[in-house]
């Protein structure tokens, strides 16, 4: 039996184009990303059919600002995922999207001529689109060395590529051809022997551009302050992590101790992911050890990490090394008093 196609739902925000009807219309998911859709001529039975693009907040407003037209947005949204839908089904303000992949047999079906641009609505935007950025200020205090800030700013880079990964993968509007590439970014660094500064980098280039951390300010200054922009999931975090070292630094270092050494023993650290069979004698030991390692640092998701490392103990094991060593370089600047979660007096 065949299965049917998955459905997102969004919630209609307003007509941009109104032709005899609406021809350009503007919805919104439930992850606060934009579905920006146009009508086409027919498709099924649907009464009143539209062909649409999920896209990021910041790549609508690209839209509006007219760095593209119309067809470039529906024809490479920053999400890879289209939809067609039944506007004469609309109940309470909510539509059902069914996927549509665009094919060259379709393509001039479903998407407008060039060159309709933003200034070609007929109706003002009246909705606020937000971006999806949260602001965490780290204060700054005693002595720096540029490198310092910079190694400060890459462990707190790293972990929120790591907690932003995991979001993205269990968010049910994340497309499988994205979380594929998670995983692929979790797994591929550790092919051979692997490299853990790789994983980092495999997880931020599987992050489109908006959901990148970035630098909002800093002052060097001391005291000063480190602003950062991103999402508030991760922000929110990485904090719990850092107070979760502060109340229990000693047992989560003995579980990392205790798992490395079981890895170092088995010769392990060196393996290659592929080459781990999940009937050696000590996957047990290890799959316990990498949970008791998990639930000490609390707000690591091991089932989740599990499957995004391809169901390998070895490749989450050696993830979660890696995370504890992240973490604990962080917090070790908190310990120093260099860097709190206050906003310096001066700098307010």
């Amino acid at each position: 039996m065949a299965r049917k196609p998955k459905l997102l739902e969004a919630t209609f925000d307003q007509v941009l184009l109104h032709l005899d009807g609406p021809q350009v219309i503007l919805l919104s998911s439930i992850a606060g990303s934009k579905i920006v859709a146009v009508a086409v001529r027919e498709y099924s039975d649907y009464e009143y059919p539209f062909f649409a693009a999920q896209v990021s907040p910041y790549q609508f407003l690209d839209y509006i600002d007219e760095k593209f037209d119309l067809r470039y947005l529906l024809l490479k949204p920053s999400f890879k995922r289209n939809f067609v839908f039944d506007l004469g089904t609309m109940k309470d303000g909510f539509v059902s999207l069914k996927r549509e992949k665009i094919t060259p047999e379709n393509i001039e079906e479903y998407l407008p001529d060039p060159g309709l641009f933003a200034r070609d609505h007929t109706e003002d935007l009246s909705v606020e689109v937000g971006l999806p950025q949260a602001e965490q200020t780290f204060g700054v205090d005693g002595s720096w060395d540029l490198p310092e800030f910079s190694y400060f700013y890459s462990n707190v880079t790293d972990l929120y590529a790591f907690f932003n990964s995991i979001d993205m993968f269990l968010d049910e509007q994340t497309s499988l051809d994205k979380k594929a590439q998670i995983t692929d970014a979790f797994v591929k660094p550790f092919k051979g022997g692997g490299s853990y500064v790789s994983l980092y980098g495999s997880l931020l280039a599987a992050q489109i551009k908006e959901n990148r951390l970035h630098v909002g300010g800093i002052s060097y200054n001391s005291p000063g302050y480190v602003k950062l922009r991103g999402f508030e999931k991760p922000f929110s975090e990485i904090k719990s992590l850092i107070a979760n070292f502060e109340k229990n630094q000693g047992k989560i270092s003995n579980e990392y101790h205790n798992l490395r050494g079981t890895l170092s023993k088995a010769k392990l650290l060196r393996m290659p992911a592929e080459r781990f069979n999940s009937n050696m004698s000590m996957a047990k030991v290890i799959s316990e050890q990498s949970k008791r390692l998990a639930d000490a640092m609390d707000v690591v998701d091991y089932d989740a990490m599990f499957v995004m490392a391809g169901n390998n103990m070895l490749v989450a094991a050696k993830v979660l090394l890696s995370t504890y060593r992240r973490a604990s370089r962080l917090y070790e600047f908190f310990l120093e008093g260099r860097v709190s979660l206050d906003v310096p007096t001066s700098q307010i």
